[in-house]
């Protein structure tokens, strides 16, 4: 049974899973892997989208709506007044060198590129990304932004793909936690039952079971729709499968025949 073929099976057939036990260690980490390179081509696609377009947006309203500033030690300074809020398909861009908002003032808003007395703060899908002028010791004029921007629209395909790895490298890390978890209550769930399992068995089993509730989980993010719970519903829809899972496998005939003696 090839790669493609378990993950199908997994989705929906505790039965096979029950089968998978007996896998080497090396191809069940194998498909861990596969499982999380397919969970995280959507949020890759739509983040590298999301980024790719709203710099494009900001290289335009710097240019044509943004007046003349320079950042100097570490101040961003101009001769606007106000802070300036630009709307665009519910994303924004905020500019003010007045000192009169900060950070706090941002949380209402899922994307903005807000540029500050003393820092420009980026914020996509509610992720904070700060850029402290002092700290970095930051010099810049608006010319000098826009020619910044434009260049990182430039690399934008190899930057996406480094975004790509690292939130690869984050989902299959967090997904070894979560089996490794899922394992451990498994365990206590095998210790009333007569199965004579092995943890590295039981650790198989788990790795298969969190497909079903990976994939659902990935496809309601993928469509932005939130779910309520969704750390119990993700744990109840694990822990069912495995249950199924444990109930698919036969119970050793010598422990048949001393129940039936008892």
């Amino acid at each position: 049974m090839n790669i493609f073929q378990q993950f199908l099976y997994s989705l929906y057939s505790p039965k096979t899973i029950a089968k998978f036990r007996f896998q080497k260690i090396g191809k069940v980490i194998l498909y861990v892997f596969f499982l999380m390179f397919i969970v995280s081509i959507p949020p890759t696609i739509i983040l590298g989208t999301s980024i790719s377009t709203f710099l494009e947006k900001t290289e335009l309203h710097l240019q044509e709506s943004i007046p003349d500033f320079e950042i100097v030690n570490g101040v961003l300074q101009s001769e606007q007044t106000d802070p300036i809020i630009i709307e665009e398909d519910n994303e924004y861009i905020i500019f003010d060198s007045t000192g009169e908002l900060t950070v706090h003032d941002l949380d209402e808003y899922d994307t903005v590129l807000a540029i500050l007395e003393r820092e420009t703060i980026f914020i996509t899908e509610g992720v904070e990304y700060p850029l402290n002028y002092q700290q970095l010791n930051l010099n810049i004029n608006k010319a000098e932004l826009v020619d910044l921007i434009s260049n990182v629209i430039g690399i934008m395909p190899l930057l996406i793909g480094l975004l790509a790895l690292i939130l690869y490298v984050y989902l299959a890390g967090s997904k070894f936690v979560g089996i490794f978890a899922l394992s451990l209550l498994a365990m206590v769930m095998n210790s009333n039952r007569k199965t004579n399992l092995r943890y590295r068995q039981i650790w198989i089993l788990s790795a298969y079971t969190v497909t079903l509730p990976t994939i659902i989980f990935a496809l309601f993010d993928s469509l932005s729709i939130g779910i309520p719970y969704s750390f119990t519903i993700y744990w109840f829809i694990a822990f069912v499968m495995l249950l199924f899972v444990f109930k698919a496998i036969p119970v050793p005939k010598n422990h048949i025949d001393d129940s039936e003696e008892k």
